[in-house]
């Protein structure tokens, strides 16, 4: 993370040429980990879950006793654990044939970055003095007033170093420190959040609507969605248990969407792919614990997406 303090001018502008960024993990390119990342959290998590149903653990968080998906659900589990390794197949064959031929990512240095945020945040302060004098105030004599007592101040109330420069020809004209605190927070956090949010809305829209669709149209339900609902008292390994049709145009689909239109990284497709497969599993897994962390953000969990699932719940 560049220092706060740290300012440089004109002169000192990083270079911006795209490297090859280095692999996470030796041998096993980015593209390829991401591709595979999901199934391995799958793979963990449902893992998780069948053993605390063996060993019958916090059963009083079970929406539903065991014994009861035996009875109820229209599909066995190695049937449905067909359906899911199916899915995943999909899913890793569709990864790895648009990364076929791909090298490694290429990123810039980061503090190019930072660089370019800076000079936004340059460009945004210089819209200071044309506020304040909307509202009857002399900026630039106001920043010649508090010069003295305080540097940064004056600099913010004058629009920036370079309308300050006209008061105090001494002030250098670098990025200041405060420029490049806020560039960074921009770039390491802000950027990011925005993407997430991108992602999230096409995903969860795209989702869904066709959803939706599927329960609305009632031969889009018999022939595709009708196979995930055979599973009245779903389990954590089933969330993915679908028409194969469901499986590429609603869940595939959808996040490569959604990392398309955030312009999602590699290493950010991980995090969202990882996060969104926890999510799915979560809301399937029967368990209501008082300690989720997705439920603080979204009602929809296990105990609402148990009641869809249920041949006379909503849809």
């Amino acid at each position: 993370m560049l220092n706060a303090t740290y300012d440089f001018n004109a002169s000192s502008t990083p270079s911006c040429t795209p490297i090859p960024q280095p692999a996470l993990i030796s041998g096993i390119s980015d593209a390829v980990l991401a591709t595979v990342l999901p199934t391995v959290v799958y793979i963990v998590a449902c893992g998780f879950f069948y053993w605390l149903d063996r060993q019958q653990l916090f059963t009083q968080y079970r929406i539903h006793p065991t014994e009861e998906d035996l009875k109820r659900n229209h599909v066995s589990r190695l049937e449905c654990f067909q359906g899911v390794a199916r899915y995943h197949l999909m899913q890793i064959s569709i990864g790895l044939l648009l990364s076929y031929g791909a090298g490694p990512e290429m990123v810039a240095n980061k503090s190019c970055d930072v660089h370019r945020w800076a000079g936004r945040v340059r460009h945004a302060r210089t819209l200071v003095p044309w506020i304040l004098a909307s509202v009857g105030i002399d900026a630039k004599g106001l920043a010649f007033a508090t010069s003295s007592k305080s540097a940064t101040l004056a600099q913010f109330l004058a629009g920036g170093p370079a309308s300050f420069a006209g008061l105090n020809s001494s002030q250098p004209l670098g990025f200041t420190s405060a420029e490049l605190f806020v560039a960074n927070l921009v770039e390491t956090f802000l950027v990011p959040a925005v993407q997430f949010f991108i992602a999230l809305a096409v995903v969860d829209t795209w989702i869904y609507f066709t959803h939706r669709l599927c329960h609305v149209n009632k031969t889009l339900y018999r022939i595709v969605h009708a196979q995930h609902h055979r599973l009245y008292v779903p389990y954590a390994y089933g969330a993915v248990y679908a028409h194969w049709l469901e499986s590429l145009f609603l869940d595939i689909l959808s996040f490569m969407m959604g990392n398309a239109l955030a312009g999602f990284s590699v290493r950010q497709s991980m995090i969202f792919g990882s996060l969104a497969t926890i999510k799915t599993i979560s809301d399937h897994c029967g368990y209501v614990f008082p300690w989720d962390p997705f439920r603080s953000l979204n009602a929809n969990g296990a105990k609402f997406h148990d009641l869809h699932h249920q041949s006379w719940g909503f849809k």
